[in-house]
Protein backbone atom coordinates (compact mmCIF):
# COMPACT_ATOMS: atom_id res chain seq x y z
CA UNK A 1 0.00 0.00 0.00
CA UNK A 2 3.22 2.41 1.10
CA UNK A 3 4.19 1.73 -2.03
CA UNK A 4 1.28 2.27 -4.58
CA UNK A 5 0.75 5.72 -2.30
CA UNK A 6 4.77 6.62 -3.09
CA UNK A 7 4.40 5.83 -6.83
CA UNK A 8 1.29 8.15 -7.57
CA UNK A 9 3.26 10.74 -5.71
CA UNK A 10 5.82 10.35 -7.75
CA UNK A 11 3.19 10.83 -10.54
CA UNK A 12 1.49 13.47 -9.41
CA UNK A 13 4.77 15.38 -9.21
CA UNK A 14 6.08 14.58 -11.96
CA UNK A 15 2.83 15.76 -13.92
CA UNK A 16 2.90 19.20 -11.93
CA UNK A 17 5.97 20.01 -13.35
CA UNK A 18 5.94 18.02 -16.87
CA UNK A 19 2.31 20.09 -17.22
CA UNK A 20 4.21 23.61 -16.07
CA UNK A 21 7.05 23.36 -18.25
CA UNK A 22 4.92 22.56 -20.73
CA UNK A 23 2.84 25.77 -20.83
CA UNK A 24 6.12 27.35 -20.10
CA UNK A 25 7.56 26.07 -23.08
CA UNK A 26 4.44 26.77 -25.59
CA UNK A 27 4.49 30.80 -24.36
CA UNK A 28 8.32 30.95 -25.03
CA UNK A 29 7.54 29.61 -28.83
CA UNK A 30 4.26 31.08 -29.35
CA UNK A 31 6.55 34.36 -28.24
CA UNK A 32 9.42 33.46 -30.31
CA UNK A 33 7.38 32.89 -33.28
CA UNK A 34 5.77 35.98 -33.23
CA UNK A 35 7.98 38.24 -32.61
CA UNK A 36 9.82 40.94 -34.78
CA UNK A 37 12.65 39.19 -36.41
CA UNK A 38 15.79 38.36 -34.00
CA UNK A 39 18.83 37.06 -33.16
CA UNK A 40 18.44 36.13 -29.61
CA UNK A 41 16.25 36.85 -27.31
CA UNK A 42 15.98 36.25 -23.64
CA UNK A 43 12.75 34.72 -24.33
CA UNK A 44 15.18 31.75 -25.47
CA UNK A 45 16.60 31.49 -21.83
CA UNK A 46 12.90 29.91 -20.86
CA UNK A 47 13.48 27.32 -23.88
CA UNK A 48 17.11 26.36 -22.88
CA UNK A 49 16.03 25.95 -19.01
CA UNK A 50 12.53 24.38 -19.49
CA UNK A 51 12.99 22.08 -22.35
CA UNK A 52 15.40 19.48 -21.06
CA UNK A 53 13.72 18.90 -17.55
CA UNK A 54 10.24 18.80 -19.75
CA UNK A 55 11.91 16.06 -21.89
CA UNK A 56 13.06 14.38 -18.71
CA UNK A 57 9.83 14.36 -16.90
CA UNK A 58 7.72 13.50 -19.99
CA UNK A 59 10.04 9.78 -20.48
CA UNK A 60 9.36 9.06 -16.45
CA UNK A 61 5.77 9.48 -17.12
CA UNK A 62 5.68 7.50 -20.38
CA UNK A 63 7.66 4.49 -18.96
CA UNK A 64 5.40 4.53 -15.61
CA UNK A 65 2.54 4.44 -17.68
CA UNK A 66 3.60 1.71 -20.47
CA UNK A 67 5.14 -0.56 -17.58
CA UNK A 68 3.07 0.34 -14.36
CA UNK A 69 6.83 0.82 -12.94
CA UNK A 70 8.95 3.81 -11.54
CA UNK A 71 11.75 4.43 -14.18
CA UNK A 72 15.01 4.53 -11.71
CA UNK A 73 17.45 7.09 -13.04
CA UNK A 74 20.91 6.51 -13.56
CA UNK A 75 23.06 9.29 -13.64
CA UNK A 76 24.72 8.59 -17.37
CA UNK A 77 20.45 8.25 -18.47
CA UNK A 78 20.20 11.77 -16.90
CA UNK A 79 23.35 13.40 -18.60
CA UNK A 80 21.87 11.84 -21.91
CA UNK A 81 18.26 12.94 -21.51
CA UNK A 82 20.07 16.70 -20.73
CA UNK A 83 22.43 16.65 -23.80
CA UNK A 84 19.08 15.14 -25.95
CA UNK A 85 17.05 18.22 -24.60
CA UNK A 86 19.75 21.00 -25.11
CA UNK A 87 19.94 19.40 -28.45
CA UNK A 88 16.45 19.51 -29.47
CA UNK A 89 15.95 22.91 -28.20
CA UNK A 90 18.73 23.85 -30.45
CA UNK A 91 16.78 22.98 -33.03
CA UNK A 92 13.50 24.59 -31.85
CA UNK A 93 15.65 27.89 -31.16
CA UNK A 94 16.86 27.72 -35.17
CA UNK A 95 12.81 26.90 -36.47
CA UNK A 96 10.97 29.41 -34.22
CA UNK A 97 13.53 32.26 -35.98
CA UNK A 98 13.13 31.08 -39.23
CA UNK A 99 9.30 30.98 -38.30
CA UNK A 100 9.25 34.67 -37.50
CA UNK A 101 11.46 35.70 -40.32
CA UNK A 102 8.66 34.41 -42.66
CA UNK A 103 5.53 35.98 -41.01
CA UNK A 104 7.90 39.46 -41.17
CA UNK A 105 8.24 38.57 -45.09
CA UNK A 106 5.03 37.74 -46.04
CA UNK A 107 4.25 40.95 -44.02
CA UNK A 108 6.12 43.09 -45.49
CA UNK A 109 5.25 42.01 -49.15
CA UNK A 110 3.08 45.09 -49.75
CA UNK A 111 5.57 47.26 -48.44
CA UNK A 112 8.58 46.55 -51.00
CA UNK A 113 5.79 46.43 -54.03
CA UNK A 114 4.80 50.37 -52.91
CA UNK A 115 8.42 50.72 -52.47
CA UNK A 116 9.26 49.67 -55.91
CA UNK A 117 6.62 51.12 -57.30
CA UNK A 118 7.41 54.71 -56.29
CA UNK A 119 11.46 54.72 -57.00
CA UNK A 120 11.37 57.44 -58.54
CA UNK A 121 10.53 59.46 -55.76
CA UNK A 122 10.10 56.80 -52.76
CA UNK A 123 10.60 58.96 -49.67
CA UNK A 124 7.67 60.51 -47.72
CA UNK A 125 5.16 57.68 -48.52
CA UNK A 126 2.88 56.11 -46.01
CA UNK A 127 4.10 52.74 -46.05
CA UNK A 128 3.55 51.99 -42.43
CA UNK A 129 -0.06 52.56 -42.95
CA UNK A 130 -0.79 49.97 -45.58
CA UNK A 131 -3.10 47.87 -43.40
CA UNK A 132 -1.40 44.32 -43.21
CA UNK A 133 1.75 46.26 -42.28
CA UNK A 134 0.32 47.54 -39.80
CA UNK A 135 -1.66 44.37 -38.16
CA UNK A 136 1.90 42.53 -37.89
CA UNK A 137 3.16 45.61 -36.48
CA UNK A 138 0.78 45.91 -33.83
CA UNK A 139 0.72 41.83 -33.42
CA UNK A 140 4.45 41.26 -32.60
CA UNK A 141 6.35 41.96 -29.84
CA UNK A 142 10.18 43.03 -29.39
CA UNK A 143 10.07 45.51 -32.00
CA UNK A 144 12.70 48.59 -31.71
CA UNK A 145 11.00 51.46 -32.64
CA UNK A 146 11.32 55.29 -33.08
CA UNK A 147 9.12 57.36 -33.52
CA UNK A 148 6.36 54.96 -33.45
CA UNK A 149 7.46 52.82 -36.02
CA UNK A 150 9.72 50.03 -36.16
CA UNK A 151 13.52 52.26 -36.83
CA UNK A 152 14.82 51.55 -39.85
CA UNK A 153 15.95 53.40 -43.24
CA UNK A 154 15.61 53.36 -46.27
CA UNK A 155 18.27 53.96 -49.38
CA UNK A 156 17.81 54.78 -53.25
CA UNK A 157 18.87 56.07 -56.52
CA UNK A 158 16.75 55.59 -59.75
CA UNK A 159 17.37 51.46 -60.54
CA UNK A 160 17.47 49.97 -56.91
CA UNK A 161 16.81 50.48 -53.22
CA UNK A 162 17.98 48.61 -49.83
CA UNK A 163 15.81 48.83 -47.05
CA UNK A 164 17.15 48.21 -43.67
CA UNK A 165 15.56 47.77 -40.18
CA UNK A 166 17.15 47.46 -36.55
CA UNK A 167 16.10 43.42 -35.33
CA UNK A 168 16.10 41.96 -31.85
CA UNK A 169 19.56 40.42 -30.43
CA UNK A 170 19.92 39.31 -26.86
CA UNK A 171 22.57 41.37 -26.44
CA UNK A 172 22.07 45.40 -26.57
CA UNK A 173 24.42 45.75 -29.54
CA UNK A 174 21.03 44.24 -31.48
CA UNK A 175 21.13 42.83 -34.94
CA UNK A 176 20.23 44.04 -38.49
CA UNK A 177 17.62 43.44 -41.03
CA UNK A 178 18.18 44.71 -44.60
CA UNK A 179 16.47 44.09 -48.44
CA UNK A 180 18.20 44.58 -51.33
CA UNK A 181 15.79 44.93 -54.38
CA UNK A 182 18.84 43.66 -56.67
CA UNK A 183 18.76 40.24 -54.95
CA UNK A 184 15.54 40.04 -53.71
CA UNK A 185 16.81 39.07 -50.73
CA UNK A 186 16.29 39.80 -46.51
CA UNK A 187 19.17 39.45 -44.63
CA UNK A 188 19.52 39.03 -41.26
CA UNK A 189 22.94 39.59 -39.17
CA UNK A 190 24.35 40.06 -36.18
CA UNK A 191 26.23 43.82 -35.33
CA UNK A 192 29.78 41.63 -34.66
CA UNK A 193 29.20 39.88 -37.95
CA UNK A 194 31.64 42.39 -39.48
CA UNK A 195 31.73 40.55 -43.07
CA UNK A 196 28.04 41.09 -43.44
CA UNK A 197 28.38 44.91 -41.63
CA UNK A 198 30.71 45.24 -44.53
CA UNK A 199 28.34 43.68 -46.93
CA UNK A 200 25.62 45.95 -46.30
CA UNK A 201 28.22 49.39 -45.96
CA UNK A 202 28.79 48.16 -50.09
CA UNK A 203 25.07 47.65 -50.20
CA UNK A 204 23.79 51.48 -49.69
CA UNK A 205 27.68 52.93 -51.20
CA UNK A 206 26.60 55.71 -53.24
CA UNK A 207 23.01 55.63 -52.84
CA UNK A 208 20.75 57.99 -51.26
CA UNK A 209 19.05 57.82 -47.96
CA UNK A 210 15.64 59.09 -47.16
CA UNK A 211 15.62 61.42 -44.17
CA UNK A 212 11.89 60.99 -43.62
CA UNK A 213 11.57 57.47 -43.49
Amino acid sequence: MVDITLKKKYLLLNWILFTSYGCIILFALYSSIYCWPTQGSVIWFLLIFFFPPFLYHGIFIGYALASDKLLHWKKSYRFVTLIIGFLVTGGLLQVTQHLSLSHFKTAYRPFIAQIQANLSQPCNKHYFEIPQVQHYNASVTQKIVKQGQPAGALFYNKQRFVLYFRAGSVDPGGSHLSYDSQTRQWTLFHHNDFAAVDKFAAQIHKLTQCQNF
